[in-house]
């Protein structure tokens, strides 16, 4: 397996989401790990004091996911589910 990892590119991350983005477009490079479109990624975040839960939308490609694929949940309504 191919380690894609860019410190530099990295190091420009400022937010939870665009991490997420950019290590999942990092899974989405290597086929062996997984299929065309599949795969699931997610991360939990806060966002203006709430704790917000990013989930990788169905359709998004993970090699070229956009921060707008991550459906964005609040994990307070999702907990109380």
């Amino acid at each position: 397996m191919q380690n894609y990892w860019n410190e530099t590119e990295a190091a420009q991350i400022s937010s939870d989401l665009d991490m997420r983005v950019y290590t999942s477009r990092l899974l989405g490079k290597d086929m062996n790990l997984v299929m065309h479109g599949g795969g699931n990624t997610s991360v939990k975040s806060q966002v203006n004091g709430e704790d917000i839960l990013y989930v990788k939308g169905s359709g998004w490609d993970l090699e070229t996911i956009e921060p707008a694929g991550f459906a964005p949940v609040k994990l307070d309504a999702l907990l109380k589910m």
